[in-house]
């Protein structure tokens, strides 16, 4: 074969398709009960504190911490508990 061939044939394999690999089934989420109920928890709790504090407190309290990025660290511990 020649050095030519070669490269075409390396080039080709490059470029062709590869096919996409296919989801057969989902595995369940695990603790979720568990997970959920501390999140309430969190949501009541910081709920009562917002209730006390006056607007700047609130907006405060709102941006510095999240309840997106709390909920998702309790279930990044939990996961990592098991």
């Amino acid at each position: 074969m020649s050095k030519y061939f070669k490269a075409y044939k390396a080039i080709k394999s490059l470029l062709k398709p590869k096919p996409s690999p296919v989801i057969n089934s989902v595995k369940p989420g695990k603790r979720l009960k568990e997970k959920r109920d501390i999140q309430d928890s969190v949501v009541k709790s910081k709920d009562k504190t917002i209730a006390v504090l006056n607007e700047e407190g609130k907006r405060n309290v709102r941006t510095t911490v999240p309840l997106k990025n709390t909920n998702k660290e309790i279930a990044e511990i939990l996961d990592k508990k098991k």
